[in-house]
């Protein structure tokens, strides 16, 4: 498997005279580099829907219809969309019943985005997508390379060429899973390591050690952590709910201990999360704690600091861990 990263941040630009006569600073969203983050800002307006609307975030979606029309040419394979982030505007992007889309990325400068692991290049302004020369699944800060483990170590790919770096070695194989915006750090989870189960580890770039991270006290199972854009925070999939943390690789596990664990029951269990690029939201599929983390799900959107949720795919579309992936607003 391989694996993925991003870097994004938020400018707040102008105000609507709602949130102007209410006091309430602007909302409207820019793709600042670097990024700044700050995930337990007081909202700006209380629903959720509306301050989403206000950002003008897009998403690149992969989804596709619970019970597909196949006179329609409709199929359970997913296709890519773009969409508003308050779940209006689904554009579709691509039309390939024999072609599964999936585990869209977008670059730190959100000018690129790829999808299929790395299979496959696109362009966010035009959409136009080509293959690639088997990139890989997590973007370096540079916005132009992406980055995976093999055999040999860890290798950057340079997406417009092809061009693979020298290999940078690694005492064991990782699926990396996202790196750090400073480009020190790499994020990733292993199974039946140090005597646990899960664990989510990290290690420097240049190789070396890997460093595990605390367990979650809930002892659920552990999986794809992400970088917030501006690397301060972290997400992960604590088993039952959404844990979040500070990281700080100057500590000796990386993080002062400290958990904040989003409500399970506005979370439903397994979410896998992509943080907006001022890090106040995370994009999700929304897994009932009845179902299965192996069925697709429709796709949520939760406010950090509240715990605010909204359900962003159409009704009766669903999509799959990391079907997701945030795009700046639309340019003028």
């Amino acid at each position: 498997m391989r694996c993925s990263c991003l870097v994004l941040g938020l400018a707040a630009l102008t105000a609507t005279a709602q949130d102007a006569g209410a006091g309430n600073p602007p909302v409207t969203a820019a793709w600042d580099m670097p990024a700044r983050c700050d995930p337990f800002a007081e909202p700006r307006i209380k629903d959720l829907r509306e301050e989403l609307r206000q950002t003008g975030y897009r998403l690149v979606i992969a989804i596709h219809p619970k019970e597909p029309d196949e006179s329609k040419g409709e199929s359970i394979n997913r296709d890519l969309f773009v969409m508003n982030a308050d779940g209006t505007g689904l554009k579709r992007l691509t039309e390939t019943p024999d072609k599964d889309e999936r585990v869209p990325r977008v670059s730190p400068d959100g000018r690129l985005f790829s999808c299929n692991y790395g299979d496959y290049l696109g362009d966010s302004g035009t959409f136009k997508l080509s293959s690639t020369p088997w990139g890989g699944y997590a973007w370096a800060p540079d916005g132009r390379h992406t980055v995976h483990c093999e055999k040999k170590g860890i290798i950057f790919t340079d997406m417009l060429t092809g061009e693979n770096s020298k290999p940078v070695r690694v005492k064991r194989d990782v699926d990396i899973v996202d790196m750090s915006p400073d480009g020190k750090w790499f994020i990733f989870e292993i199974r039946n390591y140090l005597g646990r189960e899960y664990t989510i580890d990290f290690m420097p770039s240049t190789g070396g050690g890997i460093r595990k991270m605390p367990n979650h006290p809930m002892g659920e199972g552990e999986c794809h952590p992400a970088f917030s854009p501006d690397g301060k925070w972290m997400c992960w999939n604590a088993g039952e709910s959404l844990g979040i943390r500070e990281f700080d690789p100057a500590l000796p596990d990386g993080t002062d201990g400290k958990i904040v664990t989003l409500p399970k029951e506005v979370m439903g269990q397994d979410p896998c999360g992509r943080w907006s690029h001022c890090g106040r939201y995370i994009a999700y599929v929304r897994i009932s704690h009845d179902g299965s983390w192996e069925a697709h799900s429709p796709l949520h959107i939760v406010r950090v600091a509240d715990g605010a949720n909204i359900r962003i795919s159409p009704d009766g579309w669903l999509g799959h861990h990391w079907d997701y992936d945030w795009l700046p607003p639309e340019g003028p």
